[in-house]
């Protein structure tokens, strides 16, 4: 009898320990996360799972300012690009109805689509190693009027159709396409003869138990503790009027209540759903031998030595991060109403606090030996590969740090492995030299893949900007530049778009400053002919051919 007492004793006090542990964890959140508690401000949600177990779970802030409505664990949030998993789930229950293939030429579904010499197949198109351009890039490139004028998968279809080129080889590189989504999403509708919301509702979302997870596949419908989005506007808010009707890519509702249940679908504790888990985690290996990053519709990263599988997302008012580590059965979800609040940095600082907190980090696999290198091996100038951002890699005090375009100020870099650095405050941020034909810097940010090569900057002032004065009309994307000279500087305007400034970048190139390169095509007598338009990293060389005077 004493030993029994002993026994229930033992585990009343481990109890108690884990009860007391997972209390300053929690304050410990609420520490972090203070800086959003507001009775007038939009904000988010965040759910935390550690060792299988929810630990925390809040709402922050106004889900709508109108009738100030607080945010809680069951406000239904835009999920964006976590959208994407769902859509591949979609992909994977049509293969285990023997309806598809991952090796199958998506034009078997889509025989309107572009014969470009290449096959592109399911799994291409499920890992971003397509090639095929970014819609969203697209539209921006050709001036769309967001605001007022509507857009649905259709209309993605008809504009990839338009396109004369892929970025790249299929399965040559990771490279994020938003488009590749939309495809995979008509290719279920085709032959399931459902809409995606529907067959993922009858295949995925009601035997998970997921209610209140939705694709948004029509307008009018009403939706209960819906989150409103919003983005600064001078000293207030505005939401989006947005009428499109794109979805695959993004546009789901979900809760963090529901996406809990998701997570542990990924971390394999659902049994009838863990072939899925597995399904959605497999990573591919590129033509070149190396391993994708991206596996589908999730990032695969390492993280203070735990294999990290996640996904981030971002659209007008929103801002998302789903993350899960398998051997810590952790999950962590932030799901933001304004789009200036960072859920990825909120989603790591998180991580930091669970893995501190649990010394997971004592039984973390430690990183392979490595030789030391020569930080000034490293020094120079890059720029993003099809885009206008720029690097600068240099030393100071003995570190190596990199100061990009579009930041402030520079960022140390630590070395983990050959070739391989981190950020000194972020590990989640890699920056890997390994020699390639194609590349000679990858920044990847949680998984994501970001191309840079060596670059040789001009002197602004070397450059006769007249030179590339004149109009410019492309096919592919039927939008007409004017390149004019302004205050003895380029500028750009075309439909719904006015007076862009440009600057030089390398010899013939110039750039908005926001990734997006316009390369300058001469004929053997030095006039301009032509220029080739590369944006964000996902768009490359879009044909725009010079107009006579007289055309």
């Amino acid at each position: 009898m004493q030993i029994v007492k002993r026994y229930f004793f033992l585990l009343f006090v481990l109890g108690c320990l884990i009860s007391n542990a997972q209390t300053d964890i929690s304050q410990k959140i609420d520490n972090l996360l203070e800086d959003y508690v507001s009775n007038s401000l939009p904000g988010l949600s965040v759910k935390v799972i550690s060792q299988g177990t929810p630990i925390y779970s809040k709402g922050f802030g106004l889900s709508n300012l109108d009738y100030n409505i607080k945010n809680s664990d069951s406000t239904v949030h835009n999920i964006a690009s976590i959208t994407k998993q769902f859509t591949a789930a979609a992909i994977w229950a049509l293969i285990n109805e023997d309806k598809l293939s991952l090796e199958d030429d998506i034009r078997l579904y889509l025989p309107e689509f572009p014969d470009y010499g290449e096959v592109v197949k399911i799994k291409h198109l499920l890992n971003h190693t397509s090639g095929i351009r970014n819609y969203h890039t697209l539209m921006y490139l050709s001036g769309f009027d967001y605001d007022n004028k509507y857009y649905d998968n259709n209309t993605v279809l008809e504009l990839a159709k338009r396109q004369k080129n892929l970025n790249h080889l299929p399965n040559e590189k990771v490279s994020y396409s938003n488009t590749n989504y939309n495809l995979l999403t008509i290719i279920v509708e085709r032959i399931s003869g459902q809409n995606l919301n529907d067959y993922l509702k009858l295949k995925i979302l009601e035997p998970l138990k997921m209610n209140s997870t939705f694709v948004r596949v029509e307008h009018g419908r009403s939706i209960k503790n819906r989150a409103i989005g919003y983005a600064p506007d001078g000293n207030g808010f505005k939401y989006s009027v947005n009428n499109q009707l794109s979805y695959g890519a993004g546009s789901m509702g979900s809760t963090v209540n529901d996406l809990a249940i998701w997570t542990s679908m990924l971390n394999e504790q659902i049994a009838d759903f863990k072939p899925l888990a597995l399904f959605l985690k497999q990573t591919e290996i590129l033509n070149s031998g190396e391993k994708a990053n991206y596996a589908r519709g999730l990032m695969i990263d390492n993280y203070k030595g735990f294999e990290v599988a996640g996904h981030s997302g971002q659209g007008f008012g929103c801002r998302s991060h789903l993350m899960v580590i398998k051997e810590k059965q952790i999950g962590i979800i932030v799901v933001t109403n304004f789009e200036n609040y960072n859920a990825t940095r909120i989603a790591y600082q998180i991580l930091d606090v669970l893995l501190d907190d649990l010394n997971f980090q004592e039984e973390q696999n430690t990183n392979l030996p490595f030789e030391k290198q020569d930080v000034n091996n490293f020094i120079g100038e890059y720029k993003e590969v099809n885009s206008d951002m720029t690097m600068k890699l240099f030393v100071k005090n003995d570190t190596l740090k990199a100061l990009g375009s579009m930041g402030k100020i520079s960022v140390a870099l630590v070395q983990y492995a050959t070739n391989k650095f981190h950020r000194l405050q972020s590990e989640n941020v890699k920056y890997d030299f390994t020699a390639s034909p194609n590349h000679d810097m990858v920044i990847s940010f949680g998984g994501t893949p970001f191309y840079f090569e060596h670059a040789k900057f001009i002197d602004a002032t070397s450059v006769n900007v007249e030179d590339f004065i004149g109009d410019f009309y492309s096919e592919e994307l039927d939008v007409n530049y004017h390149f004019y000279l302004k205050d003895n500087a380029l500028k750009l305007s075309y439909k719904e778009n006015e007076a862009i400034a440009l600057k030089p970048i390398q010899l013939n190139e110039f750039g908005n400053g926001d990734r997006t390169l316009y390369h300058f095509v001469k004929d053997r007598n030095g006039k301009v002919t032509g220029m080739l338009l590369s944006c964000d990293g996902t768009v490359k060389d879009i044909i725009f051919k010079k107009k006579r005077i007289a055309d």
